[in-house]
């Protein structure tokens, strides 16, 4: 097993930089592969300067977006590297080399393992949500919603004792903050699709993994800590711009990947006018930032 780990930056040397100081001492990784997606701020210039040794520098002709920049660095790693196994971890997910350890030895013990992760903790260490069943039309309609997500969680997510006393976890999705991939299985399945720009492509990666055979897991043993979409919230600043990404995104992926036609599409439609009326009261209420 030979690891890699690809780090996407956008207009964030400082966050990229100290992820690196994180993890560039690790035994496990046998290559860093920073790769600099079209930033305009300087950023890409100055993390080529730390290129050397086990790190490699990429840098994107454009900004494809995050599923585009870390196929990228993906590909690199697995062609011209001869990784096994790359971890994709954004600048702001912090994690120890244990974590990465046990994800690494998950592969060893599934066979079929496509990708995995662990769970993912907030500033005071609780579980955020790291992982979600693959859903069909309307529950993922309904997960869109703010409201229809709580009043229809039940229905739509895991229960807390779907998890409870396991440790390696089958799942839907994971979360793709910190996730270790099979580099065979990405390639097979076709990876993140480049048509995506941002949003959804969690659900695309996890569809294709699993259409070619290929599952997920989560290590309910180990955990992370993330800034949930810091770098996000800095380059796409008022909640209704990122709602109105998400939304498109979420349009292509329930036609091309859930193969909606027209009534679902409108349906699509209505019910993200009404999420975007309600994303623009409670930012104008300043309950959203």
């Amino acid at each position: 097993m030979k690891l890699a780990a690809v780090l996407l930056n956008y207009n964030d040397y400082e966050g990229t930089r100290a992820q690196l100081d994180r993890i560039r001492d690790f035994s496990l990784l046998s290559r860093i592969v920073i790769v600099d997606n079209h930033s305009t701020d300087g950023s890409g210039e100055r993390l080529r300067e730390l290129a050397g040794g086990k790190i490699c520098f990429l840098s994107s002709r454009r900004n494809g977006g995050y599923g585009s920049g870390n196929d990228l660095g993906i590909r690199y790693a697995a062609k011209n590297l001869a990784a096994t196994h790359i971890l994709v971890a954004n600048p702001d997910a912090v994690f120890s080399e244990d974590c990465l350890g046990d994800m690494a030895r998950l592969f060893i013990q599934k066979e079929k393992a496509g990708a995995a992760s662990a769970v993912m903790r907030d500033r005071q260490g609780g579980a955020q949500k790291t992982a979600w069943p693959l859903r069909g039309f309307l529950p993922e309609l309904l997960n869109s919603g703010p409201v229809c997500r709580r009043l229809f969680s039940r229905f739509i997510d895991y229960s807390p004792s779907f998890f409870r006393g396991r440790g390696a976890v089958r799942v839907g999705v994971l979360h793709g903050s910190l996730l270790l991939l099979s580099a065979e299985a990405y390639l097979r399945s076709g990876g993140y699709d480049p048509k995506v720009f941002l949003y959804a492509e969690e659900n695309i990666l996890a569809r294709r993994l699993s259409e070619r055979g290929y599952e997920s897991y989560l290590l309910r043993g180990q955990s992370y800590y993330h800034e949930n979409s810091g770098t996000i919230s800095r380059s796409i600043r008022t909640p209704t711009e990122r709602q109105r990404l998400r939304q498109e995104s979420e349009r292509y992926y329930y036609r091309q990947y859930l193969g909606i036609k027209l009534p679902g599409q409108l349906l699509t439609l209505l019910f993200q006018w009404i999420v975007l009326l309600e994303t623009r009261l409670l930012e104008r209420l300043g309950l959203l930032r």
